[in-house]
């Protein structure tokens, strides 16, 4: 489980402002007991809040208290009303004169107490929203080194691959177009020094549903399979190929995907032979 997004997805703030259900405050509650790291952020929510509610506290109007006391002390005390002659009831006390006091202290408090919760509300609201906004802003910019870093990658490639092909030992065969594609032309790039070699797909048509290009090396009269290929490099520079000792040629033909164990010579598009062979 992802502590962290738990922590981030405002379950914990629902459960301290009591509005959390009956599952999630089992949940939250069995966490936190197994989670130190949970518990540690309820708390944090409980002091952030209650710090927020004292400092947005909404004082009584000056002299309130002692207009209170004054009004309850300076009331008439209650009095017995007799009226056993019609009704033959007991007495019947009367209530206090005024309590118009007491009522606008009650309804003072309870607004602090609405404001100060509303307050409360709106702060976590605000404060979950940034997280959210945080953590999006923390993908995003792990996303752009993740992206940077796969393209400094590439880019190591390509100038590795640039490197080799610039090496005094490198020697490139070209491989034209046959008649069944006379505009198709790739290039072998092999060192028998660094022992490497490299396809470069100039111009090859695109292969049909169900076939792949297959590249193979000529030995002593005899084709080695090299495997097959896409005609897009995935690093969009050349393709990395097996280097084979004391090939005279090299040629690329049609086959079913995934290859063929020998060439279809009537599929062949290109072929070349190496220099000096």
């Amino acid at each position: 489980m992802n502590i962290q997004a738990y922590i981030t997805s405002g379950t914990l703030e629902l459960y301290v402002h009591g509005l959390a259900s009956p599952e999630e405050i089992k949940e939250v509650e069995e966490l936190a007991s197994k989670h130190p790291e949970i518990q540690q952020e309820i708390e944090a929510i409980e002091q952030t809040l209650e710090a927020y509610a004292l400092s947005h506290t909404v004082p009584p109007p000056a002299g309130l208290k002692e207009k209170i006391l004054q009004n309850a002390g300076s009331a008439p005390k209650p009095k017995a009303k007799t009226n056993a002659s019609k009704s033959g009831a007991g007495p019947v006390a009367s209530g206090p004169g005024d309590s118009n006091w007491a009522a606008a202290a009650i309804g003072l408090l309870s607004l602090a107490l609405i404001g100060a919760c509303v307050a409360a509300f709106l702060f976590f609201k605000q404060a979950d929203n940034s997280r959210q906004k945080a953590a999006e802003t923390k993908a995003q910019f792990e996303k752009a080194v993740r992206d940077c870093e796969e393209q400094l990658k590439q880019q190591q490639i390509i100038q590795d691959q640039f490197i080799a092909i610039r090496h005094w030992a490198t020697k490139p065969v070209q491989m034209k177009g046959t008649q069944l594609s006379e505009t198709s032309y790739a290039i072998v790039y092999w060192n028998e020094v660094k022992r490497n070699a490299y396809l470069d797909v100039v111009a090859l048509p695109e292969a049909p549903s169900g076939k792949q290009y297959q590249l193979w090396a000529i030995v002593n009269g005899k084709p080695t399979d090299m495997g097959v290929f896409d005609l897009t490099a995935p690093n969009g520079g050349l393709l990395s190929v097996p280097f084979i000792e004391n090939a005279q040629a090299y040629a690329v033909t049609l086959e079913p995907k995934g290859g063929s164990p020998s060439p279809t010579l009537d599929q062949m598009y290109v072929i070349g032979k190496v220099s000096g062979s």
